[in-house]
């Protein structure tokens, strides 16, 4: 049972205590017949609610009340008979939460409890991501406390960020605080790791025999997230042709495996992340349009370490008590350390404490994090000479050249793992390694 202490402001001896006994159901109520009694109340008591009658004392005195209220962040709801716009008005430009018009009705008082009970339990959402994410960046948590609205709704959400900010880490905290949390099922696909062929049939499931090897018949994702949440990883990847049965299986939330003509149906909500700009790939011609829409429902931004550099003393603490040796940065170090762009984001900078730790001397000197970043640290240095011979955009086209041969040829020729590393679309692949087999074949 809830155990929320009331404050009920009403002069009126009769609806006083009308509403008293209902609100007694809900937990503890304090009385006020004036606006003088309940300040003195205010001052004396902590509250979770106040309603709060507009003529009081004298005319519309409840008015004047409500900012005194909001000010000690008591939820505010109006009671009163009056239907004016312009007092409603008021009454919400003051600082009230809800306003209910006399005769009140009992649908009426559970809506108010519901809207308390959802955005207290907002409040201690964005409190437990404020913890878990290490932040108090002021635009960071604007856009955390969206993921509390998202959880009184179904609706698709979609984060964005780039590698390495904690996409990962916040679909799996989505999925603890939702209604049903651990009970229910959390399906996570990383679309870049694999083929298309493989891709649509990890995603839809197939049946035995519907293409070579395929022994057995197997459930997709799609379905064995029903009733739970499916989280799709670096959608942006996703090839158009799977992109429109993706499309298709949201809006209908049924779906056909590959190979069968059984309809399959699955209730389940969609997350999604990318580190790379949608609205880009849809000009592009590589993303469809409606699926963006689709995706969208809450749209959460992760940002760059690197853009907020004032959380990094709290998570330089938080990584050296998990350590389990303890060690310290000297001064000239830890400035280093702090201001450093972290292209990779929270999951460098947890890697390079874990390494930091295994350190014999437990003193960090600056020359350790020199040593330790200097392979991470983007070079500021260029070739100018070699830009103005051969032309900006030829030059830009021989690094691609050369960084997407050398990856293929670390991934062992393998496409889906070098898309995913480089973080670029299959027809950006395609262009430079037409470009790549160009300027072989004119150099035999």
């Amino acid at each position: 049972m809830n155990k929320d202490h009331i404050l009920l402001i009403e002069d009126d001896l009769l609806s006083r205590i009308s509403l008293e006994n209902r609100l007694l159901e809900r937990g503890r109520v304090s009385l006020a017949g004036s606006s003088e009694e309940a300040l003195q109340k205010l001052k004396l008591n902590k509250f979770d609610l106040a309603f709060v009658d507009l003529d009081l004392d004298r005319e519309l005195a409840g008015l004047e009340l409500i900012a005194q209220i909001k000010a000690k962040n008591i939820y505010t709801i109006v009671l009163s008979g009056r239907e004016d716009d312009a007092i409603i008005d008021k009454a919400y430009t003051n600082g009230c939460d809800d306003y209910l018009v006399k005769p009140y009705t009992k649908k009426g008082l559970e809506l108010v409890f519901k809207k308390f009970n959802q955005k207290l339990s907002n409040r201690n959402s964005l409190e437990q991501l404020k913890e878990k994410l290490i932040t108090q960046d002021p635009e960071q948590l604007s856009q955390l406390a969206i993921i509390g609205q998202a959880l009184l709704s179904d609706r698709p959400i979609l984060i964005t960020g780039e590698t390495g900010t904690g996409k990962t880490y916040l679909a799996k905290f989505i999925h603890e605080l939702s209604d049903n949390g651990a009970k229910s099922p959390f399906i996570h696909l990383n679309c870049s790791e694999l083929s298309e062929s493989l891709l649509e049939s990890e995603l839809f499931g197939h049946e035995k025999g519907s293409f070579t090897g395929a022994i057995k018949s197997k459930k997709g994702m799609l379905e064995l997230a029903d009733q739970g949440i499916l989280f799709l990883d670096e959608i942006a990847t996703m090839p158009l042709t799977l992109q429109k049965k993706l499309l298709k299986a949201i809006e209908e939330k049924s779906f056909y495996p590959v190979g069968s003509e059984k309809l399959v149906h699955s209730k389940f909500r969609l997350i999604s992340a990318t580190c790379e700009n949608l609205q880009e790939k849809i000009q592009k011609g590589e993303f469809r349009t409606d699926l963006f829409f689709r995706l969208e429902g809450f749209n959460v931004h992760l940002k760059a370490l690197r853009e907020r550099l004032g959380d990094m003393e709290e998570l330089l603490k938080f990584f050296q008590k998990k350590a389990e040796r303890r060690f310290v940065f000297e001064v000239d170090a830890k400035e280093y350390f702090i201001n450093y762009a972290w292209p990779g984001n929270v999951r460098e900078l947890e890697k390079v404490m874990d390494i930091l730790q295994l350190k014999t001397n437990g003193r960090v000197s600056l020359h350790d994090i020199k040593t330790l970043l200097h392979t991470s640290e983007p070079s500021k240095k260029m070739n100018i000479d070699a830009v103005l011979k051969v032309g900006l955009s030829s030059y830009i086209q021989k690094i691609e050249m050369d960084i997407v041969a050398e990856t293929l040829k670390n991934n062992k020729d393998k496409v889906r793992k070098t898309l995913s590393d480089l973080k670029i679309s299959n027809s950006a692949f395609y262009r430079i390694t037409q470009n790549l087999k160009s300027n072989r074949a004119s150099h035999v």
